[in-house]
């Protein structure tokens, strides 16, 4: 920008310096929003995610320790950010000559984020923490990228009588069902890596009432039916029945995959059929017909009981936890290492009791575990439901 400035009949040019440039330049504030927008979301987001991780990394430590868990939710984030700018303008004199003109300009910044948390312990919380995990969830995990063997590790307490049952106690534990279990698993993740089987979803009709005369349904009970999602449906031997459309979860097989004689003891060794194209996957614990595949599964709880065991513990501590001959088998998929201080190459780390626990940056189990388990208290706990989502609130003013 040039200014010219008149002394008499003369006239001398003068350029202003960068700082009346910067000030300029923060005057279109409006400018300034997307530029918040992306820096703010970015920093907020690594932020909740870092927390969430250490949150329960911190649990299955606690766990370890025989403590209680303790859960936290971020209900809301807000940030009331300030600019502030200013100028200063001057004139020095000079003998003999025009004068010199002087700039000067100053920014200031200023954020004052508030961050509110709400602790987890009602009753509905309480209840999803503790009750089985569903069906459903093992299909979405699946579907979603996580192998089917680390799927069935954390999930399935047991397999068709194939136990996978790890206690908290000293005893009980059954190791070598527990590498059974493991062996079986390791068998369908490279089938699954193969696409010779999958989990599968398919529509099941199931009748929910008894057979009624045909002469007695009419128009209006058909609709009363569809209102609640149910339908009337002829029977071959007569008769109407109500039926409720459901959906039941599979293991699928490939016809290539019973070319192989370790997938025929596989079958054999789960009291399964070998040959069958599929398999109903079921909750339960009796046995059923060949043609079903019957898991207990764990609840969350459970399953982070499960993985608790994956936490080391020095050998001063040993007369505070539980030590069980299950430990190193859980060690194989998640690995939760202690250190005196903090360690500077660890992935995440938690400090407990004194000491530090982490997780190293260059293992890969065990940040799969990890995600997987992420995965599952988000389906399981409905941490990714729209009331439970924090709400990030970034006003600014200038």
């Amino acid at each position: 920008m040039i200014v010219r400035e008149r002394t008499g009949a003369s006239a001398s040019v003068l350029s202003l310096g960068p700082a009346w440039l910067l000030l300029l330049s923060l005057a279109g504030c409006s400018l300034q929003g997307p530029g918040v927008l992306r820096t703010s979301r970015m920093a907020y987001n690594e932020a909740v995610q870092e927390s969430e991780q250490r949150e329960l990394l911190l649990n299955l430590v606690r766990l370890r320790y025989a403590e209680a868990p303790e859960f936290l939710a971020v209900s809301s984030i807000s940030t009331q950010m300030r600019f502030d700018a200013g100028a200063a303008v001057g004139v020095e004199a000079s003998e003999g000559g025009p004068g010199r003109l002087t700039s000067g300009a100053n920014v200031g910044y200023s954020e004052s984020p508030t961050v509110t948390f709400v602790p987890r312990r009602d009753e509905a919380f309480t209840r999803q923490l503790v009750a089985p995990v569903e069906l459903e969830t093992l299909f979405l995990l699946t579907r979603s990228g996580w192998g089917l063997d680390r799927v069935l590790l954390l999930i399935a307490d047991q397999m068709n009588g194939l136990s996978n049952r790890v206690t908290r106690e000293a005893q009980g534990d059954d190791i070598t069902a527990l590498q059974r279990f493991r062996e079986a698993t390791a068998l369908l993740r490279r089938l699954e890596i193969e696409g010779l089987v999958r989990v599968e979803a398919r529509p099941r009709r199931v009748p929910v009432s008894e057979a009624i005369a045909s002469d007695r349904i009419g128009v209006s009970d058909h609709l009363a039916a569809a209102r609640e999602g149910l339908r009337l449906e002829e029977r071959v031997e007569g008769g109407v029945t109500l039926v409720d459309e459901q959906t039941h979860f599979v293991l699928s097989f490939s016809k290539a995959t019973w070319r192989r004689d370790e997938v025929t003891r596989l079958a054999r060794s789960l009291g399964l059929e070998p040959g069958l194209p599929s398999y109903e996957i079921d909750i339960g614990s009796t046995e059923k017909e060949a043609g079903a595949l019957l898991l207990t599964t764990r609840s969350v709880l459970g399953v982070l009981a499960y993985l608790s065991h994956a936490v080391a513990v020095p050998d001063e501590d040993a007369d505070r936890v539980s030590r069980t001959p299950s430990d190193e088998t859980v060690h194989e998929i998640l690995d939760i290492r202690v250190a005196s201080q903090p360690v500077e190459d660890a992935f995440l780390s938690v400090p407990h009791r004194g000491r530090w626990f982490y997780i190293d940056d260059r293992d890969l189990e065990s940040k799969r575990t990890l995600g997987l388990l992420t995965s599952l208290l988000r389906l399981s706990l409905g941490a990714g439901g729209a009331q439970n989502v924090p709400l990030l609130t970034l006003p600014v003013s200038f």
